[in-house]
């Protein structure tokens, strides 16, 4: 039987990442699992989120759709493509034409930009046998974000920027944990400004009372400690700092192909140095579709002599 229910803990930890975000969100949440315990999958995902306070108040609702495959059957090495549309409202919009990472506009749908990932597995197999799940094992990600957006930038102008990231995941019978460290790097732009670098460390657990070929429930909650480098402005420091969320989803699955999922995020507590960092709430759902390679095919049986 494929990873179902361990893996798909990944999604305790996902909506940590936070503003304009949810598309490494998603990449290192759901797909994280997808990426070892299926060929390839298919997905639509929307993340909401809101942050800001006093006068900074912006609400940003991120689709997403993404696909991944896995393209040697013995080799556990994927890759993926996540393509994000943002739709942003806020209290402060900037001038019309201005452009960076600070830029903000009242109610626009623009393109974020694209990302490009590669994971491989590494499978725990003493503890796969002992135990009698597949969802022990380590997985390593990288992605890299070319500017293909329209969000920030005008297309191909902004920077580059890359991100890495590691899950450990344990499953015993209907228990399952992950852990989960993220790190993005974002690049200058040539008037040397950029949004801060983010680093996130994350457990989610779940418990997964049904667990069949064609039908699966999942019920998870993930803490995480995300810490935010000081924005760069001009080459000034701004803003920075960390906040702990708890994030409770629930998945399911009618059929083994098809996954469904919604969560919710709260800060637990946080400090932020500039009032628009100040995050609020987070919501997401989303339906993933995943996929196998076709059996080969038998050839004619020779005749008996």
């Amino acid at each position: 039987m494929k990873i179902r229910s361990a893996l798909v803990v990944a999604l305790a930890v996902t909506g940590f990442s936070r503003a304009a975000s949810a598309h490494h969100e998603a990449l290192f949440g759901p797909q994280s699992s997808l990426a070892v315990e299926s060929d390839g999958f298919f997905s639509f995902q929307t993340h909401a989120h809101a942050y800001g306070v006093r006068g900074t108040q912006t609400n940003e609702t991120t689709s997403i759709l993404s696909a991944g495959f896995t393209p040697i059957d013995y080799l556990p090495w994927s890759f993926a493509f996540v393509q994000p549309f943002t739709y942003q409202t806020t209290e402060a919009p900037t001038a019309p034409g201005v452009t960076g990472p600070f830029s903000a506009c009242e109610g626009c749908f623009r393109r974020e930009n694209a990302l490009l990932s590669t994971s491989y597995r590494f499978d725990f197999e003493s503890l796969q046998k002992a135990w009698g799940k597949d969802g022990n094992f380590a997985l390593t990600t990288f992605a890299l974000e070319p500017p293909t957006g329209n969000k920030d930038y005008d297309t191909f102008d902004g920077p580059f920027n890359c991100i890495g990231a590691g899950m450990i995941g344990l499953e015993r019978g209907p228990l399952s944990a992950v852990a989960l460290g993220y790190y993005r790097r974002k690049s200058p732009d040539r008037t040397s400004s950029k949004k801060g670098d983010n680093f996130l460390a994350a457990l989610g657990f779940a418990y997964t009372p049904v667990d069949d070929e064609d039908a699966m429930v999942s019920f998870q909650v993930g803490v995480g400690d995300e810490y935010h480098f000081a924005d760069v402005d001009h080459g000034v420091d701004i803003g920075g700092g960390n906040e702990l969320i708890a994030s409770p989803p629930i998945v399911a699955s009618p059929h083994r192909h098809v996954r469904e999922f919604a969560l919710a995020s709260l800060p637990i507590a946080q400090s932020y140095r500039a009032d628009y960092e100040v995050d609020r709430w987070r919501l997401g759902f989303g339906l993933i579709y995943t996929f196998e390679h076709a059996p080969p095919a038998l050839g004619p049986t020779p005749a008996a002599r």
